[in-house]
């Protein structure tokens, strides 16, 4: 990137930025008391900014945490392009958590923030190899929509994956239903309908999964929004998944075997601005 891997910038109580290393003893590294945005930064611009701040604020809310002292969007890119200038392509990881220390009771409500900052890397635009795991499920919950900073589920997920040597890891709900993927939401298609699991499956609300749907809307294509059992993935034309980066297309599970060309008018949504 320019001589290092990751850029840590931290900012506590309002206070100014600062680039270091923050304090390790915080609530979120103690209990994943917070929450994490995780965005592009592309041409000076953070792509699909103002459903980053809807989610991040939204998630807040549901939290209990104070945002009243949260960096504005405009105030981020402005920080990002004298850093960085407008031509890097970034990977911003923003991580918001609650202050004090405490126990498990909150002493306070008020916000710490830290930006990671790395290259910006595309997705792999074709998985071949992926499995409906049997072992971990995804638990509902009233902050299960939110993207918090307990992803132990999606780390158990992924070394699962990584040790069956597989690309793509499908999670199910603690019910049985679809629930997303290994670090992204699942999208399907069969006969010119697509699919895509409930929030009430426990998912994360994705932006881009909120993109994705926005532009079907609004083109009226067929979307179905439900809770689905495992086979209806399975017998599927088409399986794809998308998160900040972009679209990825899976190309089997187990027997089952997708067409893997590119949706255009899905692919164009994750243009640069």
């Amino acid at each position: 990137m320019f001589g290092f891997e990751s850029i840590v910038w931290f900012k506590e109580n309002g206070n100014p930025w600062i680039e270091e290393t923050p304090q390790m003893v915080n609530r979120g590294f103690l209990f994943g008391d917070g929450l994490f945005e995780t965005m592009a930064f592309l041409r000076g611009k953070i792509r699909f900014s103002e459903m980053h701040w809807e989610r991040l604020t939204e998630g807040c809310g549901t939290l209990g945490l104070d945002g009243s002292t949260l960096t504005s969007i405009p105030e981020l890119e402005k920080r990002l392009a004298e850093k960085f200038g407008t031509v890097t392509d970034l990977r911003i990881r923003w991580n918001v958590f609650r202050n004090g220390l405490g126990k498990y009771t909150p002493e306070t409500d008020m916000i710490s923030e830290i930006l990671q900052i790395q290259a910006f890397a595309l997705p792999v635009k074709i998985k071949k190899n992926g499995y409906i795991s049997d072992s971990i499920q995804v638990p509902f919950s009233p902050w299960s929509h939110c993207k918090t900073l307990n992803a132990l589920t999606y780390v158990m997920a992924n070394r699962e994956r990584r040790q069956k040597e597989m690309d793509e890891v499908i999670l199910l709900s603690t019910d049985g239903f679809v629930s997303e993927a290994g670090a992204a939401n699942v999208f399907w298609l069969k006969n010119h309908r697509f699919y895509t699991p409930s929030l009430a499956c426990g998912g994360i609300a994705g932006v881009a999964r909120k993109i994705i749907l926005n532009k079907l809307n609004a083109l009226q294509i067929p979307i179905v929004v439900d809770a689905f059992r495992p086979e209806a993935i399975l017998e599927a034309d088409k399986v794809f998944t998308s998160n900040v980066t972009g679209i990825s297309y899976l190309e089997r599970i187990g027997d089952s075997v997708f067409e893997v060309s590119p949706i255009d008018f899905l692919e164009s949504l994750f243009g640069q601005p």
